[in-house]
């Protein structure tokens, strides 16, 4: 019979509840605190953008991160149940959506200084996520490079969907 050893992680993931909204300052705090601090027990920090108001935290233990946050600004407070990486995996991975865009469609823009306007597609940057546009309704059309996540496809050009059509 085999000797078996339970062993416990030694890493642990926590939720800390945040002000929302004041995510970033809270980790900016945290990280000004781990580095004064020497034994604080937090490995990692991280807040994916889609959540709003909690932070998730890798760390030793309970105590460490309660310990450890107690005096941050805008902590609202730690869950204290411990959760799996696999509860939370899904924000480390990029959305599987693929946007499908080509040179002189119509899109609009979804983010940035130009939300909400609308574009043409004059070409598109190869090896990188990017787009060329010049946006519409403008009386000097000002060429500007956009990040293909910061689109939305409106209309096709018409000559590329009836080729797509008959393929």
């Amino acid at each position: 019979m085999e000797n078996a050893v339970e062993t416990t992680p030694a890493h642990e993931f926590y939720i800390v509840r945040t002000a929302p909204g004041k995510e970033d300052k809270f980790i900016s705090a945290v990280e000004s605190m781990l580095a004064k601090k020497e034994d604080h027990g937090i490995y990692a920090v991280f807040r994916p953008e889609s959540v709003n108001g909690y932070v998730f935290v890798e760390a030793h233990s309970l105590t460490k991160v309660v310990d450890s946050l107690r005096n941050v600004p805008n902590n609202k407070g730690v869950i204290r149940k411990p959760i799996n990486f696999e509860e939370f995996a899904k924000y480390f991975e990029k959305d599987g959506e693929q946007v499908i865009v080509h040179e002189r469609d119509i899109i609009e823009i979804i983010a940035g200084p130009f939300k909400g306007d609308k574009a043409k597609v004059i070409r598109i940057v190869p090896g990188k996520d990017e787009l060329v546009i010049e946006p519409l309704g403008m009386s000097v059309p000002i060429p500007i490079t956009l990040s293909i996540d910061s689109i939305r496809v409106i209309k096709l050009d018409e000559k590329i969907s009836e080729v797509e059509k008959d393929e």
